[in-house]
């Protein structure tokens, strides 16, 4: 199973009552297939439909350290999106990382 490690996020223009929905894309380190992690970054959407299927766990990760994993969730709206599962932290939400 891949790891996704999210270190930032990008939020679209949209009112969202819940601010992880309101996130458009996520921006995260990978191992790639030689073994190297390396910075990729996604549309929500896809990013949700992977952690759905168990392709891949997501982390939040900050200040070199893996923070909460992140479950998918849907919005009143229908919306289907990241949320991390609460660790005590509040910094390792995902609406508190760096916006890209």
């Amino acid at each position: 199973m891949l790891r996704f490690l999210i270190y930032g996020i990008t939020k679209d223009d949209g009112l969202y009552s819940d601010p992880d929905a309101a996130i458009d894309k996520y921006h995260y380190w990978r191992k790639t297939s030689d073994g190297v992690w390396d910075r990729f970054q996604d549309f929500r959407q896809n990013v949700v439909d992977k952690v759905k299927t168990g392709m891949v766990e997501a982390y939040t990760y900050r200040n070199n350290q893996i923070g909460a994993k992140c479950i998918v969730k849907v919005s009143p709206n229908m919306v289907e999106y990241l949320k991390t599962t609460p660790n005590g932290n509040p910094f390792d939400n995902l609406s508190s990382l760096p916006e890209m």
